[in-house]
């Protein structure tokens, strides 16, 4: 269970001799130089977005919000 509110994102450096991770968003394996985890799972850095305003949360920062099972943007979280 996810309990709602602030959450923070690491920014992580995919090491050469680790099995590529399989992303959250598309399913697909993360063999990009960097990856994102948050909620305890891995992200394409284009695959962690905002529900409701689809913004790249990478971009916007180091924290998502989680409201009713949707990733969220600090503004959509707030409205």
């Amino acid at each position: 269970m996810v309990v709602e509110g602030l959450r923070g994102i690491q920014m992580l450096s995919v090491q050469p001799d680790t099995k590529p991770k399989g992303c959250a968003g598309c399913n697909r394996k993360i063999k990009d130089r960097y990856l994102l985890k948050a909620l305890d799972k891995y992200w394409h850095e284009d695959c962690l977005k905002c529900a409701c305003c689809d913004c790249r949360l990478g971009e916007v920062g180091s924290t998502l919000y989680t409201k009713a099972n949707l990733i969220l943007c600090r503004r959509d979280y707030l409205r």
